[in-house]
């Protein structure tokens, strides 16, 4: 396993990452990009209330919907906000998938992952750590500080809740001024979860209704923290920055 890694970490360190002129996104509606990765969960209903609350919310222009799409697909930079969920451990990226996903961040797409246990320690866990190592070798992933846009970006927010309330912080990558990689262990998208009736899947705990108000306010700040921080609001903008190679 750690031969593997030190390979494929090696493959992604190695790839040259040309200054092209590359948008996000032939249209300007927000979507999210389901990260399908063997292992992973998909909870499309999370994250079309996620973008409607936005819509609701803000001035931000969404198409509240999700797709799934896998890391080695050239459609994912066809949407700035990438989702990983799970629970369990990880059957990939392919090494073709890691190239692209390192690709994908470096021109200023933004990755949310969500660990949907609630526990001290699991299998995504341990997997999520590996995958952040590979990509980011020399940057860590650590604790965001209570003072960081994320939890300001619209709504201010005093800590991260989702579905459960056991981790007080947000985790992230730093590169720069921006964190391209967000990681939350409170099963956000759980929280905001709901079947085909329309009724929530998941009870919140402990706080109830209110913590998943929360849920949804951190969400509401995701968004609007991928857009602001990482310059996709304006198209144009991200391709001069992609071009002065300021996108690293």
């Amino acid at each position: 396993m750690t031969s593997r890694r030190a390979l494929l970490a090696g493959l992604v360190a190695g790839l040259a990452l040309p200054r092209i002129s590359l948008a996000f996104g032939r249209a300007s509606k927000v979507d999210i990009a389901e990260l399908d990765i063997p292992g992973t969960l998909s909870r499309p209903n999370a994250w079309t209330r996620m973008l409607y609350e936005v819509v609701h919310t803000t001035s931000v222009e969404c198409e509240p919907r999700s797709v799934r799409i896998a890391p080695d697909d050239p459609e994912l930079f066809e949407h700035p906000f990438a989702a990983l969920v799970g629970r369990e451990a990880l059957d990939g990226p392919t090494t073709e998938g890691l190239g692209q996903l390192a690709r994908y961040l470096a021109y200023g797409g933004f990755l949310f992952i969500d660990e949907t246990t609630g526990a001290e320690s699991s299998a995504f866990d341990e997997a999520v750590r590996d995958l952040c190592g590979i990509l980011f070798p020399t940057r860590p992933l650590s604790p965001l500080p209570t003072d960081h846009s994320v939890y300001r970006s619209f709504f201010l927010l005093d800590r991260p809740v989702g579905r459960v309330a056991r981790f007080p912080y947000l985790e992230g990558i730093t590169v720069g001024n921006v964190c391209p990689v967000i990681y939350c262990r409170n099963d956000l998208s759980g929280a905001l979860e709901r079947g085909d009736d329309g009724r929530h899947r998941y009870p919140v705990v402990p706080g109830g209704e209110w913590q998943r108000r929360e849920a949804v306010k951190l969400g509401i700040n995701l968004i609007l923290y991928a857009l602001t921080a990482n310059y996709k609001k304006d198209q144009a903008h991200v391709r001069q920055l992609m071009l002065d190679g300021r996108l690293e």
